[in-house]
């Protein structure tokens, strides 16, 4: 193949190749929390298992306003967590929670930002825990 001939192949537009990227991204994400078990509790609770997932300061994504708490679950996803607190049965005093979870559709840009953030927390927990040999 020549060099001119190497100019005609279509290269992918910038959104596939994001689309492309992200969906790589994807993959190592969940290959990686699928290596934790047990995956690490959320804020120390032990009936819930994720890993929240906050963008840097100056990583050029803002999440929009009405976009809660992004977390990553043990299978991978990326996920927007609602924790509601409920009254519990016995009385005022005694509360339940109750999680929601709603798998979020992020334009692949946001979704490559998460997922990076992701990906380095996932792999320092399991950097501690094989810890130095």
């Amino acid at each position: 193949m020549t060099a001119s001939d190497e100019s005609l192949t279509p290269q992918p537009s910038p959104e596939e190749h994001s689309r492309e990227t992200a969906e790589r991204l994807r993959a190592t994400v969940a290959g990686l929390a699928s290596q934790l078990r047990p995956f690490p509790p959320f804020l120390g609770m032990t009936t819930l298992q994720a890993i929240e997932l906050e963008l840097p300061p100056g990583s050029g994504f803002r999440p929009p306003p009405e976009l809660g708490c992004v977390v990553v679950l043990p299978d991978g996803e990326i996920s927007e967590l609602d924790l509601k607190m409920i009254p519990g049965p016995d009385g005022p005093t005694d509360v339940d929670q109750v999680e929601e979870f709603t798998e979020l559709d992020l334009p692949p840009e946001q979704y490559i930002a998460y997922a990076t953030v992701a990906v380095q927390l996932l792999q320092a927990e399991i950097g501690r825990r094989s810890g130095p040999g």
